[in-house]
């Protein structure tokens, strides 16, 4: 090949040639390659990365353990500005193309770089709210980023997303709720199940009730009431260690610009909206009038 000129010009690939070929033919096939193939991948707002990467693994884009060892290692993260274990929080949510196959830290650059790209345009068009937001609550952008994780676990609709975003900075802010507790269930889920030490409860409830199964995401007492669990904001105040699942534009902005309303509580009305209440009192209410709902669901 060095000979007829063509050796920097070969792509590397595998070839099946017949054995009528000529010389010519044969050099012309390294030469022209096989044509890249693409895949259409859509990652959900709301997802954690281990759903991501089962999704890229199923697309046939890169090995989702391969793509965990990359989302928790200490250098990548560290090289990419991230604290904390994970690359959680910032996987933008998106519908991407990529070539099959694509090395795990070009696929998790990707999703970082698109994550870079929104919070920052966000940042610039919410400097003021941002500014006031992270000053009031003494907050980095990764604790609005924790915020903005949460939103995206609990809201649907997206105009109910910076009235939920102040519920939950209503309860670690206001003296009307001293325990400075967040008291949601997602939160306690993600500790379940995407931090590689878990807790006895947690390994009891996954071993029980696998959450991939039909009917296995309610959360048992044993579960609430789990202290070694440090994403249980029913036992632990303040916010969780980190991001439990990858937030959408639209989570990002509400945690950014919450809606300054003095909720305290809210509870499913239907699969996209909530009934929102001030006090215990008015939120027993309005579970009471919902429940029927909530108990018909799956």
């Amino acid at each position: 090949l060095a000979a007829a000129g063509c050796g920097t010009a070969v792509k590397p690939s595998d070839h099946v040639l017949r054995d009528n070929l000529t010389p010519e033919k044969v050099l012309d096939t390294p030469v022209a390659g096989v044509p890249e193939r693409t895949v259409s991948v859509t990652l959900p707002e709301g997802k954690h990365m281990l759903e991501f990467f089962k999704l890229l693994e199923d697309a046939g884009v890169a090995k989702a353990a391969d793509l965990e060892v990359l989302g928790r290692d200490p250098q990548f993260l560290a090289a990419h500005a991230i604290t904390g274990d994970t690359v959680d929080g910032y996987l933008f949510p998106d519908t991407y193309n990529f070539v099959v196959p694509t090395s795990p830290t070009k696929v998790i650059e990707r999703l970082i770089n698109a994550h870079r790209r929104t919070w920052n345009e966000l940042a610039r068009e919410h400097a003021r709210e941002l500014t006031r937001t992270k000053e009031r609550l003494k907050w980095s952008d990764r604790d609005v980023l924790v915020l903005a994780s949460i939103v995206e676990k609990e809201a649907v609709e997206a105009s109910e997303r910076p009235r939920i975003a102040q519920v939950f900075i209503n309860r670690l802010t206001s003296p009307s709720f001293p325990s400075k507790r967040l008291e949601t269930d997602p939160t306690i889920r993600y500790g379940c199940l995407v931090p590689v030490k878990k807790s006895q409860a947690c390994r009891d409830w996954l071993a029980l009730c696998p959450p991939d199964e039909p009917g296995c995401e309610r959360l048992r007492r044993a579960q609430l009431d789990d202290v070694d669990n440090p994403y249980n904001s029913y036992r632990h105040e303040g916010l969780p260690p980190g991001p439990i699942a990858n937030p959408g534009r639209a989570s990002m902005a509400a945690a950014i610009d919450p809606d300054g309303s003095d909720y305290f509580f809210f509870v499913a009305k239907d699969a996209r909206h909530h009934a929102f209440s001030k006090t215990m009192a008015e939120h027993q209410r309005a579970v009471q009038q919902y429940l029927q709902w909530a108990d018909s669901q799956p």
